[in-house]
């Protein structure tokens, strides 16, 4: 492979082709020798505009984004933004407070056929069902899925990061650019007679191969400039604040049970505000609320970072952040962030079906293997050899176009070490499950057993294992969190940071008592206390 060229301003273009013909002095890469790590791809400061095909959850273009940010680069788009755009709620209420005239936003609310798929361009935009459909509308308020199609003009015009060809329309590509910075994006403007403007109604993002020879002249254009290469510019009441909780109590696997939420609850009031607990069906409550503090599983694709999302978007205080929530959910990103940031971790290689197994043997047996944002224990396996590897392997690669594999480094417990703000908040052994070597066993049976939970006095705990632990969770944010440390014959190993970290009554809580409750509730009040600024996309 030839070396790419020397970066002008540290500017990294990343597509899924060989090539892009006529560029300034820009370095391009692949999507594959990027997410490899390739020579000028992984140093610290770099902008990188992601040109990848796809932003679709784990696509390499999400991988792209997501690496950059664990690499400490400025990414176009951030993953912020990648999953911003996938709601219209959340990005109509965005462009409205930015001053754009939109469509009526409770418009495309109604149903799954009023928008494409925003974030997931496809080869021919044409194949798909609803690439030319005008959007719907209902008539009446509570009419249901009684849609009528909009017949307002519309026109389509291409964003190629925030310019547009067509004078007329440029400060409204400015204006989308700045809320949401996507390289290229198509937008679809329906026409308002009555006032004579144009009103946002689509947007999707679009792959470079679509541009017509004026748009590439502008892109090739706008890659020379300086802009990009700049970093973006970074009420008292009496009446008591109001934190929702999100809980399911139904949820077998949420981080904090009813019991537990009791204590929340009499920390509030102990501080003049209201705990109140909701779920799924309360989303469109949320503005009535002062912060956010979310009990229940968090995923990418689960409900609770729509409500995380929604919150930021509202200037709620929001614990876990959508940010934390990313960053946590995939151990690709830790794994480049740690072996960035010098945090020490058990020895690791980034897999995908190509990776030589000569890549691998310096790990031994047994191997660890991982699903980048697999959660809880059935996520992770060991291999005790080869055919045993292999099985487990192609078995995972089926979910994952990359896999985490780690050496095996047993010992009787995992440190839990909670850190919020900075501080931290508790500490408790994670022990193994008798006779197997994770904290949760389960068995083919369907047996499931977990590990004795044993809280400890932060003072008894390590001053190696704390003073990472707090290291680590820096690296993610200012929330809450949990970091799983192993005790090595080297020092202490980082496991992994995780986002809303268990907190169970006599559990976690069994040496700090009421203090880790109160500590929960008092950052929430300060938050909310505190100016807070525009979410970040």
């Amino acid at each position: 492979m030839t070396a790419p060229k020397r970066t002008r301003g540290g500017l990294v273009v990343v597509t899924d082709l060989p090539t892009l013909d006529g560029l300034p002095d820009v370095a391009q890469h692949t999507a594959h020798d990027y997410l490899a790590g390739e020579e000028g791809t992984d140093a610290e400061g770099l902008t990188v505009i992601n040109l990848c095909r796809s932003y679709q959850y784990l696509s390499r273009g999400y991988y792209v984004s997501l690496l950059a940010d664990a690499r400490r680069q400025r990414v176009v788009p951030t993953l912020e933004t990648i999953q911003a755009i996938t709601d219209p709620y959340v990005y109509f209420r965005a462009l409205q407070e930015a001053g754009l005239d939109t469509i009526d936003y409770r418009i495309v609310r109604g149903g799954h056929r009023l928008l494409p798929r925003l974030i997931i361009p496809e080869q021919d935009l044409a194949m798909r069902d609803d690439a030319d459909r005008p959007l719907a509308q209902s008539q009446a308020e509570g009419a249901g899925l009684r849609y009528e199609d909009v017949t307002q003009v519309y026109r389509e015009i291409t964003s190629v990061l925030g310019r547009t060809p067509e004078p007329q329309f440029r400060r409204v590509c400015a204006a989308i650019y700045r809320a949401y910075p996507i390289p290229l994006l198509k937008i679809r403007l329906y026409e308002n007679p009555e006032e004579g403007t144009w009103q946002v109604g689509q947007l999707y993002p679009i792959p470079v191969d679509r541009l017509d020879p004026s748009e590439l002249d502008l892109l090739r254009a706008e890659l020379g400039k300086d802009r990009l290469r700049r970093e973006p510019p970074e009420s008292n009441t009496e009446r008591p604040y109001r934190i929702a909780c999100l809980f399911d109590d139904r949820d077998p696997h949420a981080p904090s049970d009813e019991g537990t939420l009791d204590r929340f609850e009499r920390a509030a009031a102990k501080h003049n505000a209201l705990f109140e607990v909701v779920g799924k069906e309360d989303l469109g409550t949320l503005a009535e609320y002062d912060a956010l503090f979310i009990r229940t599983v968090t995923a990418i694709d689960h409900y609770s970072f729509t409500f995380a999302r929604t919150a930021e978007s509202l200037g709620i205080p929001v614990i876990d952040d959508p940010r934390s929530i990313i960053r946590c959910t995939n151990k690709v990103f830790l794994h480049e962030l740690f072996q960035k940031q010098g945090i020490p971790t058990p020895r690791t290689v980034i897999i995908s079906r190509k990776t030589p197994m000569a890549d691998i043997a310096p790990l031994g047996f047994p191997l660890i293997l991982k699903i980048p944002d697999g959660t809880f224990s059935d996520a992770v396996k060991k291999a005790n050899g080869l055919e045993e590897f292999d099985e487990i392997r192609q078995e995972m690669f089926r979910r994952s176009p990359l896999l985490i594999v780690q050496e095996f480094t047993p010992t009787p417990f995992d440190w839990r070490i909670g850190v919020l703000d900075g501080r931290l908040l508790f500490a408790a052994k994670y022990h193994m499950v008798k006779d197997h070597w994770q904290i949760v066993g389960r068995w083919k049976t369907g047996r499931t057993r977990f590990g004795r939970v044993e809280a400890v006095p932060i003072d008894a705990a390590p001053t190696a294992v704390t003073a990472l632990a707090v290291e680590a969770a820096d690296l993610i944010g200012d929330g809450l969190y949990g970091v799983d440390i192993k005790e090595s014959p080297n020092g202490p190993l980082v496991i992994e940071v995780n986002d809303n970290p268990n907190l169970v009554e006599t559990d976690e809580d069994a040496v700090e008592r009421d203090r880790l409750y109160e500590a929960v509730i008092l950052t929430l009040l300060r938050r909310i206390k505190a100016p807070q600024g525009p979410p970040t996309t």
